[in-house]
């Protein structure tokens, strides 16, 4: 089990970490039976993880903020105005 704040994920999470192109510590959490992705964690922003909204049950209410990776979205995917983004990993980290 995975818990952190309000988050709770029942099931095997299996992980894999690698080092980024920044030097940072990079660890991805995923299902261990299906391989689908559940979290990621980089030390560069130890206060924050990411979560792919298909693991969210309810996604309503929440608005991209950032991409990361810009460069790889279809294009077809339309960012919005507000939306920052990166082509790549940048020198970047949330605001608090």
């Amino acid at each position: 089990m995975f818990q952190r704040d309000a988050v709770v994920l029942h099931g095997m999470i299996s992980e894999f970490t690698y080092q980024s192109g920044k030097g940072s510590t990079v660890t991805k959490g995923f299902c261990a039976t299906c391989g689908s992705p559940v979290y990621g964690r980089n030390t560069r922003s130890p206060d924050h993880i990411t979560l792919p909204l298909g693991a969210m049950e309810n996604a309503d209410g929440l608005q991209v903020e950032v991409v990361i990776f810009e460069r790889d979205k279809p294009h077809w995917d339309q960012l919005g105005e507000d939306v920052a983004f990166f082509a790549t990993q940048p020198d970047w980290t949330p605001p608090e």
